[in-house]
């Protein structure tokens, strides 16, 4: 067994990991695509600011179709010097009625589609590496195979 060969399964490796990534993908983005069927929007407000060096996160809160107050934590963090929501400014917020609690989010272009987006876009360059470090290493594999035993002959 050659380095090569053994390099090539780096590229199995990487092709593995590309795919479960672009699949993590595809299922949240079937996530979206189902509160966009189901999904009720109503206004919510952001009530507090949750600060992680150097990143925040907006805590939001929306009376849902039944009248109770659901609170949740915006998925997307944004950078502490972007000033993208301010505590009391009103936001459009999508939710699942069966699911509040589970399912709200902001409606906004970002917040819904960088989640779901990023593992696919992710998982497709990793597994395309993945792929083309594989046939390549396994094409000069097969070369120095050929190269050793006509050497040993």
């Amino acid at each position: 067994m050659n380095a090569y060969r053994n390099v090539s399964y780096v590229g199995f490796v990487l092709l593995f990991i590309g795919l479960v990534l672009f699949g993590y993908g595809i299922y949240n983005l079937n996530i979206e695509k189902e509160l966009d069927k189901v999904g009720v929007s109503t206004k919510g407000m952001v009530y507090e600011l949750e600060t992680i060096e150097p990143y925040k996160r907006a805590w939001v809160k929306f009376a849902d179709q039944k009248g109770d107050t659901i609170r949740f934590l915006d998925k997307l963090y944004w950078n502490k010097s972007f000033e993208k929501y301010t505590i009391g400014q009103e936001v459009e917020v999508l939710y699942n009625p069966n699911d509040p609690m589970q399912t709200a989010t902001i409606n906004d272009f970002f917040q819904r589609n960088t989640a779901p987006w990023w593992p696919v876009v992710l998982g497709g360059i990793v597994s395309l590496i993945g792929l083309l470090l594989r046939r390549r290493m396994l094409k000069k594999a097969k070369k120095f195979d050929e190269s050793y035993k006509k050497y040993n002959q």
